[in-house]
C-alpha cells in the first residue's frame, strides 16, 4: 500500500482523523483507481470530489465536447474550453495546483476519448 507523504497527511488530515478511516483508509484511497463515465453535470462533480478526497487514479471517459449550454452545471469546464473535448477540459481543470496530478496516458485517434489522471 502506498504511504502518504507529509504534504498528503496535511492535505487529508480531516479525513484521517475520522474514526474507522485513519491512515489506512487514506492510503487505500491513494491506491484506488476509479473510472468516471461521462463528464457532464454529475461526472464533473464526482471527479472533483474523488480527486479532492485523494483517489490515486481517475480514468475519464467522454466522447463529447464542451458547449456553452454545459457551463451552468458542469463546473470543470469554462468559456475558454468551449469546443474542446470534455476529457481535455476536465483533465486540465483537475491538474491545477490545488489538485496535483499528472496524466498517465491517452487514447483516441483525432479526439481523445479518455485520460488517466493519477497522483
Amino acid at each position: 500500500m502506498a504511504e502518504l507523504s507529509d504534504q498528503e497527511m496535511l492535505r487529508y488530515n480531516r479525513q484521517i482523523i475520522l474514526r474507522g478511516f485513519d491512515f489506512e483508509g487514506q492510503e487505500a484511497l491513494k491506491d484506488a483507481r476509479v473510472l468516471v463515465v461521462g463528464l457532464g453535470g454529475l461526472g464533473c462533480a464526482a471527479t472533483q470530489y474523488l480527486a479532492g478526497a485523494g483517489v490515486g487514479q481517475l480514468t475519464l471517459l467522454d466522447f463529447d465536447t464542451v458547449s456553452v449550454s454545459n457551463l451552468q452545471r458542469q463546473t470543470l469546464h469554462s468559456d475558454a474550453t468551449v469546443g474542446q473535448p470534455k476529457v481535455e477540459s476536465a483533465r486540465d481543470a483537475l491538474a491545477r495546483p490545488r489538485l496535483v496530478g499528472r496524466i498517465m496516458g491517452r487514447a483516441g485517434a483525432n479526439q481523445p476519448a479518455y485520460y488517466h489522471y493519477a497522483r
